[in-house]
């Protein structure tokens, strides 16, 4: 490397997975003598044009929905005109974006310099080196092996909390689906390396974990011993709640397909488990679900909630929809805002549906008019507001154990936390108290936000 340091921004699309592969990313070119810096646009010495602060801007990006996609398009188009007025600006890509579209993105867009896939973010600084030495584009991306990069030089947002993978891709069979193709197959980490790399996070003060994975609660990996048999999730989180200095577990997301009433009653009994459970539903029409291939009905969805219920009764409940999914009729909508109200879901995450290339959804008609798919998905979200705002209005009066996690957004005096459902908190407070849990008593509310008072 040159002696004078580059600076490198990291934006990241998507989901928690390609946070902690940012993370990763910075800690490792950190590491190589890079200095990563905030996202910042500056004005060109005419005033004509914005210019990226950094000498190298890398976009970590996601394919699951069109318009993550889009965004990414966008940024690209104004960073090929940056690098008229800066042509020694570096542009790389990272992400399922890679594994999707792959060299075509290349010639698309020739400002681009630079592409890493998922299982290759370990060579990321080389190939920055590689390319301020050459000028030529260059990529990284691999079919096989683990998309998990377990480092110490990880250069994590915040202190106390920690994103941890355990598994990744996946082996079900959904038709809308773009991660089997960008993921791959599920691979999941041995859990003696889960319990190892917990521990590690447990002994630099992290208190709060997240695993993670496209569908986490399929985990299967070899046990903590090497002539231990294999080691399921609700195992699992058994193994990680006796490590010492680990306060509270939670993990994202899961599939119907595995949600079992063993999971259920390992989290019953562990107060460090988290007691969100996000349980994608994505419609309330069995003929949808089947359209999908979602591997379950309406009813049998709801039955797992309910027993979920009734072992977790403080549990939090939220979920995706898609709206207007190829072949969906006006009664398959009604039989989703349906299920909202039976469910009656503490949130949800409300998409209007977008076919993704190579999918198997993909050869089938996308046939619900653009027009048709905005209204059923404001539909839903008004429905999922009233719900929210419904749920949120019992936790009036209520005393809570909150993990603070951050300064408050507006009012330096304030504190933003969470609760054991992984609700928004912020309450009063000093710095002091950043990653402790503090007992709060809920007095108001601010759209998804309960306000709170310290105790």
């Amino acid at each position: 490397m040159s002696e004078q340091k580059l600076k490198v921004s990291i934006k990241t699309f998507g989901c928690q997975m390609n946070m902690y592969d940012s993370e990763v990313a910075g800690g490792l070119l950190s590491a190589k003598g890079f200095e990563i810096i905030p996202e910042e646009w500056e004005r060109s010495g005419d005033g004509r044009k914005l210019l990226p602060a950094a000498d190298v801007v890398l976009m970590n990006t996601c394919s699951v929905r069109e318009h993550a996609e889009d965004r990414v398009y966008g940024r690209l188009g104004m960073l090929g005109k940056a690098k008229e007025t800066n042509p020694e600006l570096i542009v790389g890509l990272m992400g399922c974006m890679v594994e999707e579209h792959k060299e075509k993105l290349f010639r698309r867009f020739p400002q681009l310099d630079l592409m890493v896939g998922t299982r290759n973010i370990a060579d990321l600084p080389a190939l920055v080196e590689e390319v301020r030495r050459t000028r030529r584009q260059v990529s990284k991306i691999k079919q096989d092996g683990v998309s998990i990069e377990y480092t110490d030089q990880i250069q994590r947002q915040g202190h106390h909390h920690a994103w941890l993978p355990i598994m990744t891709g996946c082996n079900k069979v959904c038709t809308f689906c773009i991660v089997p193709i960008t993921r791959g197959s599920e691979v999941s980490m041995p859990a003696r390396e889960v319990y190892r790399e917990a521990g590690r996070l447990a002994g630099e003060g992290v208190k709060w974990i997240t695993l993670l994975g496209q569908n986490v609660n399929s985990y299967t990996g070899s046990g903590r011993d090497a002539d231990a048999k294999q080691t399921g999730f609700p195992e699992l989180l058994e193994m990680l709640c006796e490590i010492p200095g680990v306060e509270r577990i939670s993990f994202t997301t899961s599939h119907p397909h595995d949600a079992t009433p063993e999971l259920y009653r390992v989290i019953a009994r562990n107060p460090k488990l988290s007691r969100r459970f996000h349980l994608p539903l994505q419609s309330g029409s069995d003929r949808m679900l089947k359209r999908m291939k979602r591997l379950h009905t309406y009813a049998e969805y709801l039955e797992k909630i309910r027993a979920m219920r009734a072992m977790i009764p403080d549990v939090s409940v939220t979920t995706d929809i898609i709206a207007g999914f190829s072949g969906e009729t006006p009664e398959d909508h009604e039989a989703t805002m349906r299920a909202l109200e039976e469910i009656r879901y503490d949130g949800a995450y409300i998409y209007k549906y977008s076919v993704r290339p190579g999918t198997p959804a993909a050869k089938l008609e996308d046939d619900v008019p653009l027009e048709t798919k905005e209204t059923r998905n404001q539909e839903l979200l008004q429905l999922q507001k009233k719900i929210t705002e419904e749920s949120n209005r019992q936790w009036l009066g209520r005393e809570l154990e909150v993990f603070a996690e951050a300064p408050g957004a507006k009012d330096a005096a304030q504190l933003t936390g969470r609760s054991h459902q992984e609700k928004k908190v912020v309450f009063e407070g000093p710095r002091e108290l950043l990653g402790s849990f503090v007992k709060v008593r809920v007095v108001g509310l601010a759209h998804d936000t309960l306000i709170a008072e310290r105790l």
